[in-house]
């Protein structure tokens, strides 16, 4: 599978480093310090390139780490992103500025949805902390990965594509039924 990786932080590199290891295009884009992190990718192997931001949302499959401040900018020229599975990581990036004079009225899911339709938007990496996700269970393996989403087909894609990368996929509407 194709991966587009935009933004860059040590779990989006992680996520590169295991999908390349295990078969995975990944096509990364920061829109700063590229020349940094050349190092970095060219250590990953040849499966992970650095490319601009149109390259990257050509893959099927988007993980996205931007501050919440800049996603109305980040989508206003993207390609037509029908389809496509968009993880999104979006928990509190704030710089304090905008922390203090936003009025929060939507979760950064509903602003993403908002501005892409036709996306399929699955969030990964709940900020919530894991006891009060796991409601008491004390079984948890340290690997799991917890994601939401409304589409049922893509959020499968992302249990399928989390499993390649050796984590368990662990979908927060299924878990209150029982253990991922």
């Amino acid at each position: 599978m194709k991966i587009g990786i935009i933004g860059v932080c040590n779990i989006t590199l992680d996520f590169a480093d295991r999908a390349a290891k295990s078969g995975h295009e990944v096509l990364i884009s920061h829109n700063r310090c590229n020349q940094s992190l050349k190092p970095i990718i060219e250590r990953m192997g040849n499966k992970v390139k650095l490319v601009t931001k149109e390259k990257a949302v050509k893959a099927s499959m988007i993980i996205l780490f931007i501050p919440r401040q800049d996603l109305k900018a980040f989508f206003d020229d993207l390609p037509d992103m029908s389809e496509k599975i968009l993880l999104h990581t979006n928990n509190p990036l704030f710089s304090l500025d905008y922390l203090e004079s936003a009025k929060y009225t939507k979760s950064s899911s509903e602003i993403i949805a908002s501005l892409l339709p036709a996306a399929h938007v699955v969030k990964i990496f709940n900020i919530l902390q894991p006891g009060i996700i796991l409601s008491g269970s004390q079984n948890q393996t340290g690997n799991e990965i917890f994601y939401t989403g409304t589409n049922t087909k893509a959020k499968n894609k992302v249990k399928s594509f989390l499993k390649t990368i050796n984590f368990s996929g662990c979908d927060l509407e299924e878990y209150h039924l029982s253990r991922c």
